[in-house]
């Protein structure tokens, strides 16, 4: 298997494990529920993400670095959230400054 591939599913992991963390400051009345199936869902979803998109940036013309690799498998849970919120097709409204336009 590929190392940067193994690195960017680490990388998703690291997130994962980081936002499991941040728990920890929170008051227990305001946890989420751990017995709840899809509670545990994105965590092992966001791993196999981050390792997609290694794969999908690694060409033969651009070698990713270790470091690199881990970046992004980090940063796949935020890319892929941001790709989905994001419509590049919707109809932006073109608002006229002045009625005589």
């Amino acid at each position: 298997m590929n190392e940067q591939i193994v690195l960017g599913f680490l990388g998703g992991l690291i997130f994962d494990f980081l936002q499991l963390l941040e728990l920890q400051k929170k008051p227990k009345e305001n946890r989420p529920d751990f017995k709840d199936w899809l509670y545990w869902l994105p965590h092992f979803v966001w791993p196999f993400l981050g390792a997609l998109l290694v794969y999908v940036c690694d060409t033969p013309n651009l070698k990713l670095s270790k470091l690199l690799s881990l970046q992004l498998g980090l940063s796949a849970p935020l890319m892929f959230r941001q790709m989905i919120q994001s419509n590049p097709l919707a109809l932006k409204k073109i608002e006229l400054q002045d009625e005589n336009q």
